[in-house]
């Protein structure tokens, strides 16, 4: 198909394709010029001075929006320079006639990079002669260099992460043939573009060193603005294809008229409206009492500007509903768009989606439509989230009938990299802690958080190297305007301060000394104070679960019977799965109903650990009835205490440090049920000495010994609860946490000397990897020549563990047919997986070698599958798998 006829006054940047599709009916390519130009008109309706990113870019940097705008979308139109290259032009194998005739040149490079060649080599004759419609010409150029290369990076780095030039050579890659100068044309676009569009350069700040500091901190936010109009305007449903050559003031209107339908059907148009908080009855249509907690966030005042919230207080006290208060009195006040509530599992997400699942209309006006998305790397199998993005029989994305909230969802949901931009989301804090990673995007993360209130549950729960990537994520969202809300139920001392210290790091402030030790307790900090502020407790969840010690695991299975016998339910935490197994093994043996034991851990494969999940919440959970409960047992690990809100009339647990025993002993009767016992959490432990040696714990516990390496953490727990005979909650509080966690090394028995030197060193490590993994966020959007982050060969990730771990895919024989462990579901690959160590997952037997076609058949069907590990256990001699035991190994 050939081009129109081109006059020979229309400017030759019309000879180059930014997209193509040969050989398609219509257009079979879509004008450089053109694509340039939809990714800018997004970018410009983003920006309009009345949205509140536009009204936070402006207010930061000191410009009226108008003029922001405009220099901002004159250089999102420059995105795509690199496409002038004749290298990226023989790609699209365009044979139109009048388009840029190949040269032979190889496309070695991305074209993103050659547009910094191609910047990099023009823009100082660009400001020479008036090009750039720069105002002072090439004055002060010299001086511009750093400045400017830090502007434009966030534009040709829209596909992810920063580029550089790398010491290309311009003629190896744009071409001058005599007849089509490359880099002329890419030239006249500019000319005709800054005509259009009126850039206003902000000559004088950008030599301010001070200005160009906020600026890198603004710049990841623009560049996830700016990758965010190259998707959105790379759509073409909303942007069809076009080869026709006119003037680009021709054009322009067309690409608004565009861009404002995919704004409109993807939930972008415009934010939704919140309102003010209005109490308890409206959220939930009934008259509720708000707790304590619950008052001090209805009444605390707010300040100006960025602010954190730490809530300390105990399980039961409301402290997810007191965050969305605090969240909707911060969104009313204009303090944010929206929200993220990152959770540290997978599962506390599922839950905390659910509950979110109608309370988030109440934060906007009844005619918004505000858009909740799910973020986890499992939540295609949760339903509740497939149900708002898949409706049946309507699976057309562009289909009429799909309802504007599906279809918003849909393009949301289609990428965790998107899924921070929904208006509310919720997620593992992985996906929030991602944003200051390299992970390719990770500026879409960060553009998502930049308006939203991030609520952090469980922060006590984080080990160093996640405590590390918080901070620097506090920092970042405080630097750029962001609120945020962290909960916890035990946190010691130090690490409230070091999460206060990042947050005034972030504002520019000096950390402020905390005195406060009372509990239950309420930080707000803001960049002008800090506030402790103490909060009552209700009296239905002050408790008192006294501690009663056992030494073997004979005895522990005994009391395990004797509540079964009494007719009670009965929890066994265990902190391995090996010794879960084993016991549970030995309990069902001895149980006059062997049904009514179940194990769960994190071993299965996920359709079967669904599946018990599910079960375990039938028979333990809120709604679970006296008949269910009579006789029951569970035998889990750490997953029962993360994730469930279950409950349990007794419970036994192996020693752990104190915060895991405290958290443990908040799912011992959770639940009002009527009279019951007085709690009493049964620790299976040591035998206690004061002088113990360095094998104190392994001689009798060797998997706990191999999950908490540091003894001391265990000893000082012991100490601590044989002093006090219970967990009283509120009370002693933080005299638990702080005997542990606060203790000096001179309290120590000497015999732990050495296993506390070498925790402490591997604490260091972790801050160390974390420090030299996270982006320096304030440093700015930019790739130095000399260092890339984004380097493939990373191994990067927002947990630090011992040993990696690594997806395995169960498999099974239909005769002679290779299958999944699922095989009639739409997501069989995900069900039939589990995660095991790299250890465990090398002594699974290697597949067969006449199943190899087949797996190979396999992958192709399930794309997800091409980094897993098969793994039949039926060709396995050592290994096992049971729907009921979940991967068994010989003992190690």
């Amino acid at each position: 198909m050939a081009l129109p006829t081109r006059s020979s006054c229309l400017p030759t940047y019309h000879r180059y394709a930014g997209k193509a599709l040969p050989g398609q009916t219509g257009d079979a390519c879509h004008l450089l010029a053109w694509h340039s130009l939809d990714v800018a008109a997004v970018g410009w309706h983003l920006l309009a001075p009345e949205r509140p990113l536009m009204k936070q870019l402006a207010a930061r940097l000191g410009i009226e929006p108008e003029p922001l705008r405009r220099l901002l979308v004159f250089l999102l139109g420059l995105h795509d320079m690199g496409k002038f290259s004749r290298a990226f032009q023989e790609v699209l194998k365009l044979a139109l006639d009048g388009m840029a005739p190949p040269q032979g040149k190889p496309y070695l490079q991305r074209h993103d990079r050659l547009g910094v060649l191609l910047w990099d080599a023009c823009w100082k004759e660009w400001l020479k002669t008036g090009v750039l419609r720069w105002p002072e010409g090439e004055a002060r150029a010299r001086k511009l260099l750093t400045p400017l290369n830090h502007l434009m990076a966030p534009f040709f780095g829209h596909h992810g992460y920063p580029v550089a030039t790398r010491q290309l050579t311009l003629a190896d890659f744009f071409v001058d043939d005599g007849e089509l100068d490359d880099a002329a044309a890419a030239r006249d676009f500019v000319t005709d573009w800054a005509a259009l569009i009126a850039p206003h350069w902000p000559v004088d700040k950008l030599l301010d060193a001070e200005w160009l500091a906020h600026f890198k901190t603004l710049s990841w936010t623009i560049a996830g603005w700016a990758t965010l109009s190259d998707w959105l305007g790379s759509h073409r449903d909303y942007f069809p294809y076009c080869q026709q050559a006119m003037r680009l003031s021709d054009y322009w209107p067309r690409a608004l008229e565009q861009a404002e339908a995919v704004l409109n059907a993807t939930g972008f148009a415009r934010p939704p409206e919140p309102v003010p908080y209005a109490g308890l009855a409206h959220w939930f249509s009934a008259d509720v009492t708000p707790t304590p907690l619950q008052q001090k966030a209805e009444t605390l005042p707010l300040q100006a500007g960025p602010q954190l919230f730490i809530l300390e207080d105990v399980t039961g006290a409301g402290k997810t509903e007191a965050a969305c208060i605090l969240a909707q009195r911060l969104l009313a006040d204009g303090h944010g768009e929206g929200l993220y509530f990152a959770l540290p599992t997978m599962a506390t997400s599922n839950a905390m989606y659910t509950r979110l699942g109608d309370l988030h209309h109440r934060f906007y006006s009844a005619d918004s439509k505000p858009s909740l998305v799910l973020a986890h790397g499992a939540r295609e199998l949760n339903e509740a989230f497939e149900r708002t993005i898949v409706q049946p029989d309507c699976d057309d994305y562009t289909t009429m009938d799909v309802s504007a909230s599906t279809q918003c969802n849909r393009w949301l949901a289609d990428s965790n990299k998107k899924a921070l931009l929904a208006d509310v989301g919720v997620g593992t804090i992985d996906q929030a802690l991602m944003g200051g990673l390299p992970f390719r995007h990770q500026s879409l993360r960060l553009l998502g958080l930049s308006r939203k209130v991030l609520i952090v549950d469980e922060v006590h729960a984080f080990d160093h190297y996640m405590q590390t990537l918080l901070h620097q994520l506090l920092a970042h969202h405080a630097r750029q305007g962001g609120s945020a809300i962290l909960l916890t139920a035990t946190l010691p001392r130090a690490m409230r301060a070091a999460l206060t210290a990042a947050w005034q790091h972030g504002l520019g402030a000096e950390a402020q000394p905390l005195e406060k030790t009372a509990y239950p307790l309420l930080t707000h900090c803001s960049s002008e104070t800090t506030e402790e502020i103490p909060v009552d407790t209700r009296p239905e969840v002050a408790r008192r679960v006294a501690i009663d010690w056992l030494e073997s695991e004979e005895e522990a299975i005994d009391r395990v019977l004797a509540a079964v016998e009494a007719g009670e339910c009965i929890v066994w935490v265990r902190n391995t799965v090996d010794d879960a197994i084993r016991a549970y093994q030995a309990l069902r043996e001895r149980h006059s109903d062997p049904e009514r034991c179940l194990l769960f851990h994190a071993r299965f494969a996920m359709v079967d650990r669904q599946r018990i999940e599910s079960e375990v919440i039938r028979r333990f959970g809120k709604d679970s009835t006296p008949s269910m409960r009579n006789g029951q047992v569970i035998v889990t690990t750490q997953v029962f205490q993360e994730s469930l809100d279950c409950d349990a009339d007794r419970m036994v647990s192996d020693i752990a440090p104190i915060d895991l025993l405290i958290q443990r002993a908040g799912r011992l009767q959770r639940h009002q049920r009527g009279d019951r016992p007085l709690p009493v959490l049964q620790v299976l432990a040591p035998a206690w000495s004061d002088t113990p040696s360095a094998d104190w714990l392994s001689q009798t516990q060797r998997g706990t010994q191999a999950v908490y390496q540091d003894t001391s953490l265990i000893w000082l727990t012991m100490r601590v609860l044989r002093q006090q005979g219970a967990i009283t909650m509120p009370g002693e509080a933080r005299t638990l946490i702080e005997s542990v966690y606060a203790a000096s090394p001179d309290d120590l028995p000497e015999a732990f000397d050495q296993a506390h030197f070498e925790h402490t060193g591997m604490a260091k490590h972790a801050v160390s990897m974390a420090t030299h993994n996270a982006l320096n966020l304030e440093d700015g959007y930019h790739l130095d020549d000399d260092f890339d982050p984004w380097q493939e060969e990373r191994e990067v990730g927002t947990r630090l563990s011992d040993e990696q771990s690594i997806e395995v895919v169960l498999l099974k024989r239909r005769g002679e047919e290779l299958e999944l462990w699922v095989d009639d579901h739409r997501h069989a690959d995900r069900l039939s997986r589990c995660r095991l160590r790299e250890s465990q997952a090398r002594k699974l037997a290697y597949l067969p070698e006449p199943y190899a076609e087949q797996w190979e058949a396999l992958q192709q069907r399930h794309r997800g599958l091409r980094f897993v590990q098969p793994w039949l256990p039926e060709e396995d001699g050592q290994c096992g798998y049971d729907a009921q035991w979940g991967v068994s190994f010989e003992r190690e």
